[in-house]
């Protein structure tokens, strides 16, 4: 169980990779049909690929995290059929009114160089 203790700051978590293919591009456009971008991945795709390689790496989680915050860079969007890898890294954490709080970053890069950054904070339960 990953647990507050087993943070700590500057730390790299893990890595996730996931590939752009036309299923996910496709599976993603049933929801948004208004989200064809011609073989670039659709905006909102950022938070998705960045979900799973947190669901991905940071395992087991204890019952009971809340995600608190979170907040995306994009410096280009993806194309259809580009491998991404999403390395987790652990920025801060600190206890706050008696929570644990921390914060993740999150570096995804393609075959095209990076792609997008996201930071997230979670209250961790245990």
């Amino acid at each position: 169980m990953i647990t507050y203790e087993t943070f700590s700051p500057g730390q790299v978590m893990g890595s996730s990779e996931a590939v752009l293919d036309t299923a996910k591009l496709q599976a993603w456009r049933a929801l948004f049909p208004e989200d064809d971008f011609g073989g670039e991945m659709p905006h909102g795709m950022v938070a998705a690929i960045a979900m799973r390689a947190y669901a991905e790496v940071l395992q087991p989680r204890p019952p009971g995290n809340v995600h608190a915050a979170q907040h995306f860079d994009l410096f280009r969007l993806p194309r259809a059929g580009e491998r991404l890898t999403t390395t987790i890294t652990c920025l801060e954490k600190e206890i706050r009114k008696g929570r644990f709080r921390v914060t993740l970053g999150m570096d995804t890069v393609g075959s095209e160089g990076p792609a997008f950054r996201g930071r997230m904070t979670v209250l961790w339960a245990a």
